[in-house]
């Protein structure tokens, strides 16, 4: 009987009428200007960067990433940069009724619909797995209605309010910001820690509980960000991309690219060309 349960609820979910996903896409350097009424929902994610937001005739609203912010059907958005700036820009649209039910119940939450992420590297590998398996298919698949949902449950758990940050937390986010803008350099830590001001244990420290990965692992995340993109924009072949991306050889790239992103990178490319 359970059994029987579980399928006739994967029919009902994953029918085109409930959910249909309409486009998507991770854009590391993103300066676009969107300037419209949206007909279905969309989870507009800048990982960092700024950009303006203006909805409907209210007053210009300045987004720093990390930072989501949610369009939906009803009001006028505008948003994006206009000065050459730009922001790393995550993406997913869908529209259903079952996206009308989450709108209804609070977990696509509209009434709140800028969200500040507070930990910005598990929202960003959540994200990054939606994105990859929409590549292999836009179709309703329940894997890919769990992986949308375990998005929106993150939103929903964020932190209510903004807590002042302390001068050490915005000392270490000004150095991320510069190693995700060029992660194929080798930076020295125990260096950044004596420049900064830290002893090399409580750099460490800090950096665990802000990014909730060590200073070595985000390195590696943001080698593979930048290998995706590459991977997604072509004309470099895959082992020129892992050794671009400061990857010691072809293998360990491969390896390491399939447990983040759930794919090889041959037909990763395969699926994200051209988008």
């Amino acid at each position: 009987m359970y059994y029987l349960f579980i399928i006739l609820y994967n029919m009902i979910i994953t029918s085109k009428d409930a959910i249909e996903f309409i486009g998507f896409n991770h854009v590391p350097e993103c300066n676009a200007w969107v300037d419209k009424h949206f007909s279905y929902y969309v989870i507009q994610y800048a990982e960092r960067g700024e950009l303006d937001l203006f909805v409907d005739r209210k007053p210009k609203i300045r987004l720093k990433g990390p930072v989501v912010w949610l369009t939906y059907p009803g009001p006028y958005f505008r948003f994006g940069r206009r000065d050459g700036g730009t922001w790393n820009h995550r993406f997913v649209s869908f529209k259903g009724r079952l996206p009308d039910s989450y709108a209804r119940s609070g977990l696509f939450p509209s009434s709140t619909p800028i969200i500040e992420i507070s930990e910005p590297l598990k929202f960003s590998e959540a994200f990054d797995k939606l994105i990859s398996q929409l590549a292999v298919s836009r179709e309703p698949a329940f894997r890919t209605i769990h992986l949308l949902e375990e998005v929106l449950i993150q939103l929903t758990e964020q932190p209510t309010g903004t807590q002042p940050e302390s001068e050490a937390v915005t000392r270490l986010r000004n150095i991320t910001a510069k190693i995700a803008k060029d992660p194929t350099v080798e930076y020295d830590w125990k260096r950044i820690a004596r420049e900064t001001g830290f002893s090399y244990p409580h750099f460490r420290r800090l950096f665990q509980e802000t990014f909730k990965v060590p200073p070595a692992r985000f390195m590696i995340l943001k080698k593979l960000e930048k290998s995706a993109a590459m991977l997604r924009e072509g004309g470099k072949k895959t082992d020129e991309i892992a050794e671009l991306c400061g990857f010691y050889d072809l293998y360990h790239f491969s390896k390491l690219f399939k447990k983040y992103y759930g794919t090889a990178p041959g037909q990763y490319r395969r699926n994200h060309m051209g988008r």
